[in-house]
């Protein structure tokens, strides 16, 4: 049996998806997931599917689609997508317009990643509506917060399921994504002693300090990662400072600065033991700089790196009805982070999966090619139906 996923169809799934807004609420003009969360929740329910709520935050659920299966006491297969976008500032389209041109749909969240829930509701509705069974009971997870702090995705950990497998939906160019980066992100701070700029040797300048922690990081610290055993997919670990702030007065010698920094980390490494190695790099600093005052705060951001054997079933399933869609798939690693990573930390084989290209995702004319989102759906709705035979 083959999937066949009506293309209209697909096209407008996707455009009812671009043109509700869902920008994070952590970001500027953002607003709570809710309105998508409504749609997708009368989706399941039209078809006569079971649809779970779950309230992460206020305005903020989860939804979880349920299509039984043949073995409906077996563990389900997960499909899981993410509702919410990045900001829309500085966007040279209409961010909610869903407008298509020459075979793509352009609007925020159109690649990241609404191309993947309109591709997985099609493909839940292809079973529902032509009264076919998967192998095993299949949920499909639409999910708020991933472009943040991954709110959705633990939540669904949290419903009580239990998952063989899961395809996470993101834009992976209908390849097979296996391995990604983890991160850890973090506040180094130093502190001085305030004093008027005209009398600077009655105080401990805050930035001068700085200067010495940011030169240790850029030199010391990141050649030894340099050094380090790189993963075959996903290379290895980085160490970068991206934000500086510190000083209150061009005539006041500061007291505090405060840098972030960006420790990316590869399959192999504990997340939680790298930052306790950067506080530990800090307090060796201080000690070797008498007087220096560096406290390495707790991260704002900390998750782990994923790496599914490309031989686990989900990942060869959907590889080859890839294959016969679209000739050569390749097993890549990617430097970013996904959902995924914390459903595989959960003993859950998960790969990433979805049409559109990383390189559109957070653009300032995203668009995603239509073609990719249809094959997207049959390329699921196939593995869905061989999965767990």
């Amino acid at each position: 049996m083959r999937v066949k996923i009506d293309e209209q169809r697909v096209v407008r799934l996707l455009q009812d998806l671009v043109r509700i807004p869902s920008v994070n609420p952590g970001f500027d003009g953002g607003v709570p997931e809710r309105e998508m969360a409504d749609y997708v929740e009368a989706f399941f329910t039209r078809l006569g599917l079971k649809a779970e709520r779950r309230e992460v935050r206020p305005d903020r659920p989860n939804v979880i689609g349920i299509l039984p299966g043949i073995a409906d006491d077996a563990p389900a297969l997960l499909l899981e997508a993410h509702m919410d976008t990045v900001q829309t500032a500085n966007m040279t389209i209409d961010p909610f317009g869903a407008e298509i041109r020459d075979g793509k749909l352009y609007g925020r969240g159109a690649c990241d990643t609404k191309a993947s829930l309109a591709a997985m509701l099609a493909a839940m509705e292809w079973f529902a509506e032509n009264g076919v069974k998967p192998p095993v009971p299949v949920h499909l997870a639409a999910t708020v917060d991933e472009e943040v702090n991954y709110l959705g995705v633990l939540d669904v950990l949290e419903a009580g399921h239990d998952y063989a497998a899961a395809i996470v939906g993101e834009p992976t160019g209908l390849h097979t994504v296996v391995a990604h980066k983890g991160v850890v992100r973090c506040e180094i701070e130093t502190v001085g002693v305030s004093a008027h700029s005209a009398k600077p040797e009655e105080g401990v300048n805050a930035i001068s300090d700085m200067m010495k922690v940011v030169a240790h990081i850029e030199g010391t610290m990141q050649a030894r990662l340099l050094r380090s055993a790189a993963h075959p997919l996903v290379g290895s670990p980085t160490l970068a400072v991206t934000q500086i702030q510190g000083g209150v007065a061009p005539n006041t010698i500061p007291e505090r600065c405060v840098i972030r920094i960006d420790r990316r980390t590869i399959p192999g490494e504990d997340s939680e033991q790298v930052w306790r190695e950067i506080r530990a790099e800090m307090e060796q600093l201080a000690a070797e700089n008498g007087g220096l005052n560096v406290i390495v705060h707790p991260p704002f951001v900390l998750d782990y790196a994923m790496d599914t054997s490309p031989d686990s079933e989900v990942v060869g399933l959907v590889a080859s009805s890839a294959a016969g869609k679209i000739g050569e798939v390749r097993t890549l690693g990617v430097p970013y982070g996904t959902d995924a990573s914390k459903l595989a930390r959960a003993g859950i084989p998960s790969v990433v999966f979805g049409p559109g290209s990383i390189e559109q995702a957070h653009t300032k004319d995203e668009w995603v090619e239509l073609k990719q989102v249809v094959l997207g759906a049959e390329i699921i709705g196939e593995t869905m139906l061989t999965f767990g035979k």
